[in-house]
């Protein structure tokens, strides 16, 4: 390997020929550690809370938590206990330090909607972001939080707000994430009084707002749906400690980029500690590889993948969008093997607000690699490329993947399946998973260097 974490390399890619093989125990799950802390935050009592993934996004939510006056210690490289800070009159978050929020856009909804509605009313609010989160938005949170009756003044970054109490009902009109639903439930079940949302639309990506509610109700939250239109939830906290310590899951859409490059590489990985009664959507990747004819079991240990995609698929991803990167690849694998089969990833709808436009970066990095798409707002069709059908190689080619982590280990694959694929700034996986090239090497992938 030319280049471990830590190299500064302008470009990095996976080579032909290397064949990932044996197992792997991924990061925690961010979604599931972000969603902890936050809750630990406010909940009565000390939780210890083990697995954390040392990605970005996690140690933002620790700062930010920090920030906030919530006593955090470290208990180990990755194990901390938080000692919770429950909102009432003078007490709550605290508003004496800005939250720097990185490039974490759940952390970013989720510290809105409680500095908003948990927030200690004497204080004031400031949150700042970086990087790609800078150019994302949340309209339907905010909107939701001003009808309220939280202040907030937004251009959009940095947001700057005046908290309020809990109001007897919260509207969320026509979510873009689910995430803005998971928020507003947090900061709503953080509260003893008995307390609604009613969300107006259609509620996207709803197997991640189902985590939240499982979490929920592990902090001692109690949630039930009342009504279907509009969809509404009643919730009363308060919120309280577990008296286990809570163990955050391998990250099921991390594990699913490993799992593809044993697919796509000729060997077969296992990816340790992923359940079938996760509450993570991204387990769905099973299915989905199946679907291209590729093998994938649940054993005892983990989640088990092999063998290249045969054929062309139809995939419907509303549940599980993050998964779109990653099975472009294998498409991408498909078309070389089904040459007139064409396949088609459609729900997708959320994709455009993420770090990057991921539906229209996919696209750009699958054609300038060699094959055929055609996309819109909602999907992607992806056919093999009339280049890559003939006998001589394809040239070189280095993909951006516009700081988006999720892109780079898309481009990182399709370096398994054509040659000289490299990615542009590809420390920026340091997000979710800082040590990705450094684990596919280990697996049997050869890592090269532009």
């Amino acid at each position: 390997m030319n280049g471990g974490e830590g190299s500064g390399a302008k470009a990095r890619g996976l080579a032909t020929g290397g064949v990932p093989r044996g197992e792997l125990r991924l990061p925690g799950s961010k979604s599931l550690a972000q969603r902890a802390l936050v809750l630990a935050s406010l909940a009565q009592g000390e939780t210890r809370i083990a697995g954390l993934p040392s990605g970005g996004d996690v140690r933002a939510a620790l700062g930010v938590l920090r920030a906030v006056g919530v006593e955090v210690r470290e208990l180990a490289p990755a194990a901390v206990s938080v000692r919770g800070a429950p909102p009432g009159p003078h007490r709550g978050w605290r508003g004496t330090a800005p939250l720097e929020l990185g490039e974490s856009a759940t952390l970013a909804r989720f510290a809105l909607a409680v500095a908003g509605l948990c927030g200690r009313c004497e204080d004031a609010f400031e949150l700042r972001a970086s990087g790609t989160l800078v150019r994302r938005r949340s309209d339907a949170l905010l909107a939701a939080l001003r009808e309220a009756g939280v202040h907030i003044e937004h251009e959009p970054w940095p947001v700057r707000l005046a908290p309020i109490g809990p109001p007897p009902t919260v509207h969320l009109r026509e979510p873009r994430s689910s995430q803005e639903a998971s928020a507003l439930s947090i900061a709503l079940c953080a509260w003893p009084d008995e307390s609604e949302l009613a969300v107006h639309g259609e509620l996207p990506s709803e197997p991640y707002f189902r985590m939240t509610l499982r979490e929920l109700a592990r902090f001692g939250a109690r949630v039930e749906q009342v009504s279907n239109e509009p969809a509404t939830w009643r919730l009363r906290g308060p919120l309280r400690a577990p008296e286990a310590p809570l163990e955050i899951e391998p990250d099921a859409s991390l594990s699913a980029v490993a799992l593809a490059a044993a697919c796509l590489g000729g060997g077969e990985v296992l990816a340790r500690g992923i359940r079938s009664d996760s509450t993570q959507g991204d387990t769905r990747i099973a299915e989905h590889l199946r679907a291209f004819g590729c093998r994938a079991s649940f054993r005892r240990t983990g989640l088990l993948a092999s063998g290249f995609p045969q054929h062309a698929a139809r995939l419907d991803l509303r549940g599980e969008p993050d998964l779109a990167p990653v099975l472009a690849t294998i498409a991408a694998g498909a078309a070389l093997v089904d040459p007139v089969g064409v396949s088609v990833l459609s729900g997708l709808e959320t994709l455009p607000g993420k770090e990057s436009s991921r539906i229209e970066t996919l696209a750009q990095g699958l054609r300038e690699a060699g094959w055929k798409v055609e996309h819109d707002e909602r999907s992607l069709r992806i056919a093999r490329g009339s280049y890559l059908a003939g006998p001589e190689l394809p040239p070189p080619v280095t993909l951006d993947p516009r700081g988006d982590h999720r892109m780079a280990f898309a481009f990182a694959l399709l370096g398994l399946i054509r040659p000289g694929v490299f990615v542009r700034e590809p420390e920026c996986v340091a997000k979710s998973w800082p040590s990705f090239w450094k684990d596919l090497a280990a697996l049997g992938a050869k890592v090269v260097e532009a």
